[in-house]
């Protein structure tokens, strides 16, 4: 699949004028090939120019190849995009691991529970890290194992 009908296809639609990514998977008897086109484009001319491409590679195929062409819109898969940024000219900046924060336990869980809505996803921002020096002295004297630092404690939530 992969060097009969994958790799010839990718090679007839990289002409496409406008096409940024090319991602494609290949499975015993299928492959799906998605094209990421610049905003900028035509849709319906590059949907011809794509279908011209796949008819001139597809003389070559096995004749047991069938290709079938769809434009998908956002009608098809409705997405809406909100951005969280702070303004870091004041004096008062929220951190980027705030804004995760928000987005994460104040956003998303409301976001999931609207009737028809798929899936949410939080992207960028910071995820928060800590770093945490252990004082030696204090956790042998409080018959502490060093080693055990990074278990949960069973009655601590944590987020």
């Amino acid at each position: 699949m992969q060097v009969t009908i994958t790799k010839p296809i990718e090679d007839a639609i990289n002409s496409v004028p406008g096409l940024l990514v090319v991602r494609s998977t290949t499975s015993r008897g299928s492959a799906e090939i998605s094209l990421f086109f610049d905003w900028s484009v035509d849709m319906f001319r590059t949907l011809q120019l794509t279908d011209a491409a796949l008819a001139r590679v597809s003389q070559s195929l096995p004749a047991t190849a069938h290709i079938t062409t769809n434009r998908l819109t956002f009608a098809t898969f409705p997405i809406l995009g909100y951005a969280l940024t702070a303004d870091d000219r004041g004096t008062e900046t929220i951190p980027q691991t705030r804004l995760w924060e928000i987005a994460t336990y104040d956003l998303k869980p409301p976001l999931n529970r609207v009737n028809g809505v798929s899936t949410v996803l939080v992207q960028g921002g910071k995820v928060p890290e800590f770093h945490i020096v252990p004082n030696l002295a204090r956790l042998q004297a409080a018959n502490v194992n060093p080693a055990r630092i990074g278990e949960c404690d069973p009655g601590i939530q944590h987020h």
